[in-house]
């Protein structure tokens, strides 16, 4: 597991990678579980752990996530 923090809206949140698709988010008001999943033509989605919708606010913390990760693997 890793530990890094992203910045969103003007907060540090706390993110744990648990696993290659599945983040502990740290919000202020809450936890959630956060889980990347591909569709059938590769396009990566963002959904809290136990939902079928994805909201602005997962697809929001995903998209900086996939930047975070993209810059720290090169």
């Amino acid at each position: 597991m890793s530990t890094f923090n992203i910045l969103l809206n003007d907060y540090e949140i706390g993110i744990t990678r648990q696993d290659e698709n599945v983040f502990i988010v740290r919000l202020p008001e809450k936890i959630i579980r956060l889980q990347r999943r591909e569709d059938n033509e590769g396009a990566d989605y963002w959904f809290e752990e136990g939902a079928d919708n994805t909201t602005k606010l997962t697809e929001a913390i995903g998209e900086v996530i996939e930047r975070w990760l993209a810059a720290t693997s090169r």
